[in-house]
């Protein structure tokens, strides 16, 4: 759940196109994850998310040593540790993160 600064959600949706994006195209193609999405909307009041992320893994196990598995995907598609961190702060000026959810996907008999 992101919150882009006032006049920055198209530089936001830029900077996302060359590290985001790849990144999840890459774990798609090892299977890590199964679909992402983007969904940007209006902000329903000052505290609120106008971007949010979405991405489906195949299962709860996915979740065991995820690090281990996306660190390699990280690496191949952003570079460094070292780069990495310089990507993030960069971002720091136009976007804040309000927080993550994991959820699961219920059907209802």
């Amino acid at each position: 759940m992101i919150k882009t600064k006032t006049g920055l959600e198209d530089e936001y949706l830029k900077q996302i196109t060359g590290t985001v994006k790849p990144v999840y195209e890459e774990a798609k193609k090892q299977k890590i994850v199964l679909s992402y999405k983007i969904l940007n909307g209006e902000s329903s009041n000052p505290h609120d998310f106008n971007i949010l992320i979405l991405v489906e893994y195949p299962n709860w196990a996915a979740f065991d040593n995820l690090r281990s598995k996306m660190d390699p995907v990280l690496a191949k598609v952003m570079g460094s540790e070292e780069q990495r961190k310089d990507m993030a702060v960069k971002r720091l000026d136009v976007r804040e993160i309000l927080g993550t959810k994991t959820m699961r996907e219920i059907t209802l008999k």
